[in-house]
């Protein structure tokens, strides 16, 4: 069991690494390629773009610092209670957002913000997944159901946070103004 509380720790890390990512390039990547996006995807790119024209730097990073705080969460009930299984499907459902990433940068046919963290921290969070099973007793059908909760807490979850950065950013106007 001292491998899992190890292992458990590293999710924190490696998503607020891949976040950073995001954070630093997400807006000034948006403005650069806004006209590339309108031809490749305009029907995407009308919703998208609209949206992430009007968030700023700072609200995004609420919703990431959100995202961390409940994975920060996740783990540390976690490792008090010794019961993984939603925290693994917390983690695989990170996995299957590094990989969308990558597609992503295989669509765009270039790079897109959060593609080199997401290279960097897959092979990583592969490994930790199999360290993980191998210490770690699970069904796979139980393996499947919380990865499966996983996806949906975290489709959820962007979504709340999305319209959350909207209303911040209008908030943050507002104080800024005085």
């Amino acid at each position: 069991m001292g491998e899992i509380y190890f292992l458990i720790w590293l999710f924190p890390l490696l998503f607020i690494f891949h976040d950073f990512e995001e954070i630093i390039f997400g807006k000034p990547w948006v403005n650069r390629n806004k006209e590339r996006l309108m031809e490749q995807f305009p029907m995407l790119a009308n919703k998208v773009l609209l949206h992430f024209d009007s968030l700023t730097t700072s609200s995004f990073s609420l919703g990431v610092a959100e995202e961390f705080i409940l994975i920060s969460a996740v783990t540390i009930i976690s490792y008090l209670t010794g019961w993984y299984d939603l925290w693994l499907g917390i983690f695989i459902a990170f996995i299957a957002h590094l990989i969308i990433h990558i597609f992503q940068c295989i669509i765009f046919r270039g790079y897109v913000p959060a593609v080199v963290t997401s290279v960097i921290c897959l092979p990583v969070s592969i490994c930790i997944t199999a360290e993980f099973l191998r210490s770690y007793s699970i069904t796979f059908s139980r393996i499947i159901a919380f990865s499966m909760l996983g996806i949906v807490l975290m489709i959820i979850n962007i979504w709340g946070i999305h319209k959350g950065m909207t209303v911040f950013d209008k908030w943050l106007a507002k104080y800024q103004k005085g």
